[in-house]
């Protein structure tokens, strides 16, 4: 698989009211996670909990041939990468007694999902009751907790580094040259890969969900298989408060990584204000409009393609 060094996407995605990663809050204030721009908070989801949702995604969906192990008490995993498709994908630190820490630099990149449009504006306080059990014959009583939720357009990435999937880097003593040397085969490393490309798809393991159901899977995608590993493709994506795409910012985006990427774009209608001319541009830009989950499909086919051209 030497061809395609990296498959990269960006993405956004329109959700209901939801409360996706709480922030710190109070005793009685379940609140959202913010970031501040201009003067203005924004909502936003960290990159530990995205890569915990992309994670269980990927798990929910294991064939029963692949293992993937489950963080002890400590937040330690396995660390048996060759076994473990945890292990190998999304990296592990363990501690080990006189010699530091056994690390492993995660291949599959996630960012954090930020949203674009203020929290102000796309906002509302709900509120729930919790009960406090008290002992047989006495009255129940409960707090009410105030809950944060929005509604908002995330922007949301995954990077994955395809050379080092299923590999180790090891110095050689002589040359003082790093080099990358498989623990499995092309078949399994292609498998591994798809895995998480098609866990994007259905992510749905997010906090809250049994009273907040809320979907969080891609409604616009860019993907690009890259020659060049890179995280360019991030930049792509910037909406205004109207809901416009910054169609400049996409188009000179693409046109600088054309020489080293197929992209492939995907949308579905209703989400973005300006839809008529972003489906204008992308013509213009030689981009089929696909789907999300046809773009998923075209990037599976293309690492199918290199890895038979490399049998």
């Amino acid at each position: 698989m030497n061809n395609i060094k990296g498959i990269e996407l960006v993405w956004l995605s329109q959700t209901d009211l939801t409360n996706l990663n709480s922030g710190e809050g109070g005793t009685n204030l379940v609140d959202v996670k913010k970031y501040l721009k201009n003067g203005i908070d924004y909502p936003y989801v960290s990159g530990q909990a995205m890569r915990f949702y992309l994670r269980e995604a990927v798990r929910r969906d294991l064939p029963e041939k692949n293992f993937m192990c489950t963080p002890n008490d400590k937040g330690e995993n396995c660390g048996d990468e060759e076994k473990c498709m945890n292990c190998d994908l999304f990296g592990y630190m363990l501690p080990k007694k006189g010699e530091g820490a056994g690390v492993r630099v995660s291949p599959v990149k996630v960012s954090p999902a930020m949203g674009l449009l203020p929290l102000e504006d796309n906002s509302t306080i709900d509120f729930l009751t919790r009960k406090k059990h008290k002992a047989v014959g006495e009255k129940t009583e409960g707090d009410i907790v105030n809950v944060e939720l929005g509604i908002n357009i995330y922007k949301c990435g995954v990077s994955i580094d395809i050379r080092r999937v299923g590999t180790n880097e090891e110095l050689d003593e002589k040359s003082k040259v790093l080099n990358l040397n498989s623990f499995i085969n092309d078949d399994e490393r292609k498998q591994r890969i798809i895995s998480v490309l098609e866990g994007i798809q259905f992510i749905s393991d997010y906090s809250k969900q049994s009273r907040l159901l809320t979907d969080f899977t891609p409604d616009i995608i860019l993907g690009a298989s890259q020659t060049r590993y890179s995280h360019r493709l991030q930049k792509a994506f910037e909406i205004d408060a109207e809901k416009n795409l910054n169609l400049e910012r996409f188009a000179a985006v693409i046109e600088d990584m054309k020489d080293y990427c197929d992209i492939y774009f995907g949308l579905l209608p209703g989400i973005l204000t300006n839809e008529t001319k972003i489906k204008s541009k992308a013509k213009e830009l030689d981009l089929e409009i696909l789907t999300p989950s046809d773009v998923i499909k075209k990037l599976v086919q293309k690492l199918e393609e290199n890895n038979d051209n490399q049998q």
